[in-house]
């Protein structure tokens, strides 16, 4: 019988149905492309066995003047900067001072604590730190009451209960003293979108031309999402549609973020900003979709300011500075922004703008480069090579002095599962060390579960299952790092395994082909599979004898079930003078088309795909 050989085109293709797909590769997880043949990606260890709090939807490197490195890691409840492996909460401090005397009214035999503060503005799950406080109970005592909590509900306007680390065992009675401060936390946001708020609320012409959207709701009602820069070696955070705010690395890890309109030289500060950038030529700091200065508190989703060059603080324009605005025209929202090394690139829910910087009088302006054009959310847009790449609400796009679309063979597959209810959380990484942009999307879940990657250098797509929440690249870390739903950072391209547990688990990788006729051009002609003769690497591989599944299944017609396949396992045998593994395994399948699929389910392994054969010959027409 002849021998044939496996040659599939490299990437994945379900633009059409997989037997008129052209002899390729149809599914994948967990796999890359090299040189054309699929191979298992790199796995995974914990960043850091310590936990940050809330679902992370940012992070930062940068390296301090001493020469510490750092991440700022942004979570739908707290903000902090990562130093040795540990996290230093630095969430702003919204209120502080002190509250009512004797606040805390204490039921025996339970830990829930009612606090009584007139005006507290607190919200459900936001975080409150007592300090001052005294008691007489026995276990409820004064260093369990001067602790952080976070609030379980909010009873009214003057009222909210806690959970405290301790069960009251006196007497009902008011406690904690005349003397009590409770240092407010800033709100926390929402780790999923509610319907009905947020961006992309309202309908097109909704307002009038010119007029700020009247439609945004409370910020806290949004989901948290953080834009985080770095001035000098200090880290300046955003929320989306909320403040400012800086951590002062000279403050020490004990330092806590604060809002720049508090700083004493603090002047035109927006309040109410969607997104920050930091302008590295000109050193400005630039507001997107912010308030105006003469209606402090009053959102303008087309608004663009920016402070005095070198400063955070002065934002009031004057002939003696730089700070100015400029408002786009086309639009109803801008939706992100992006420094890239040409230009400063702005997205509204319409267009693709320019930002230049100018010189005086106006410092900067502002170009449109294409309307009728889509982002899918914040995070879905990034540089590289001086190319831009993002996610729209159809297609994908390339940005290289014009606006292109970029082909893609998974368009379908992607834009038709991906849950568009929570879109926002849609974000684009890149891993430079495989060539890979990585646009990480939510499908039956409320949560990030799927990832499609585009290889910029083989300029092919392949994808798989995964939950990252937020995603950099390689910077002072060795690896790239991404943030995971267990509220740690992880070490990606690092091992072969999953290690997100302990022990570490098997990552299961597996790419399938297309339905493929063995003698193409007689589609009522059988073919029988006698023999496969595998070709694969092992290369790298931890495990003694690492193997790898390979099946052949046969699909007599497209619109039926496959048949029964007939699988072998490829195990090493020996790595050096030459690598062996099993050298051929018989098989016995008979089919019309065959499917090609070759899997790993155990720890410590490597594979990559070679060009096998089948032992094949025609075996009737029925």
């Amino acid at each position: 019988m002849p021998l044939v050989r496996l040659d599939f085109a490299p990437g994945v293709d379900k633009e059409g149905t997989n037997y008129d797909n052209p002899i390729g590769w149809f599914d994948t997880d967990k796999v890359r492309f090299r040189m054309g043949s699929p191979e298992k990606i790199g796995g995974w260890t914990a960043y850091s066995n310590n936990e940050f709090i809330g679902i992370c939807r940012a992070i930062i490197p940068w390296t301090a003047l001493s020469g510490s490195n750092h991440f700022g890691v942004g979570t739908h409840l707290k903000l902090y900067v990562e130093s040795g492996e540990s996290y230093y909460d630095v969430t702003p401090i919204r209120a502080s001072s002190t509250i009512n005397t004797n606040p805390f009214a204490i039921t025996s035999g339970s830990a829930v604590v009612t606090v009584t503060d007139t005006d507290h503005g607190v919200t459900a799950n936001s975080y409150v730190t007592f300090s001052g406080a005294t008691s007489s109970d026995g276990t409820l005592t004064a260093a369990v009451m001067n602790s952080e909590y976070s609030v379980d509900s909010v009873i009214d306007a003057n009222s909210y209960k806690v959970t405290m680390s301790a069960t009251a065992t006196g007497s009902d009675a008011t406690e904690g003293g005349g003397s009590v401060v409770a240092a407010y936390q800033i709100n926390v946001g929402l780790d999923a979108a509610v319907a009905g708020t947020g961006w992309g609320v309202g309908l097109w012409g909704s307002e009038g031309w010119g007029s700020a959207s009247t439609e945004a709701t409370d910020v806290t009602m949004q989901l948290r999402l953080w834009s985080l820069v770095t001035f000098g070696e200090d880290l300046i955070a955003n929320i989306r549609n909320g403040g400012i705010y800086q951590w002062d690395t000279s403050g020490g890890l004990s330092n806590r973020a604060v809002n720049l309109t508090s700083l004493s030289d603090a002047t035109g500060v927006p309040t109410v900003v969607r997104q920050i950038l930091m302008i590295p030529e000109s050193r400005h700091l630039m507001a997107l979709g912010c308030d105006p200065e003469d209606d402090v508190g009053t959102q303008d989703t087309l608004l663009i300011r920016w402070a005095d060059s070198e400063t955070l603080t002065d934002w009031t324009p004057g002939t003696e500075n730089t700070a100015g605005s400029i408002r786009l025209s086309i639009g109803s929202e801008i939706v992100t922004g992006l420094v890239t090394k040409r230009d400063i690139l702005v997205w509204t829910n319409s267009a693709l703008n320019i930002v230049s910087y100018t010189g005086r009088p106006f410092f900067f302006g502002t170009k449109i480069v294409s309307t009728n054009t889509s982002i899918m959310g914040p995070n879905a847009a990034i540089e590289v090579d001086e190319l831009t790449y993002w996610m729209g609400s159809k297609n994908f796009y390339v940005y290289d002095g014009a606006v292109n679309t970029l082909p893609c063979t998974l368009r379908e597959h992607v834009f038709t599962n991906i849950n568009r209810d929570q879109r926002q959380k849609v974000h684009v990484g890149i891993n430079r060390g495989e060539s890979e942009v990585i646009w990480f999307y939510p499908t039956t879940t409320d949560e990030v579960d799927n990832y499609v990657v585009y290889n910029y250098v083989q300029k092919i797509w392949y994808h798989g299952t995964m939950v990252r929440t937020a995603w950099i690249d390689r910077s002072h870390n060795e690896f790239p790092v991404a943030a995971a739903t267990d509220n740690k950072l992880y070490d990606h391209e690092k091992g072969y395994d999953d290690g997100e547990t302990n022990p570490v688990t098997a990552i299961t990788a597996y790419a399938e082909s297309s339905i493929f006729e063995p003698f193409p051009g007689d589609g009522y002609q059988y073919a029988f599979v006698g023999r496969l003769l595998p070709d694969v690497t092992f290369a790298g591989s931890d495990a003694t004898n690492p193997a790898v599944d390979i099946t052949i299944t046969p699909q007599n017609y497209p619109g039926v079930a496959p048949g029964t396949g007939d699988d072998t396992t490829v195990t090493r045998s020996a790595a050096t003078p030459v690598e062996l593994h099993t050298k051929q395994a018989a098989l016995r399948v008979r089919g019309r088309g065959l499917v090609y699929r070759i899997e790993s389910t155990s720890t410590g392994v490597f594979w990559r795909n070679g060009a096998s054969r089948i032992d094949v010959r025609p075996d009737g027409r029925q």
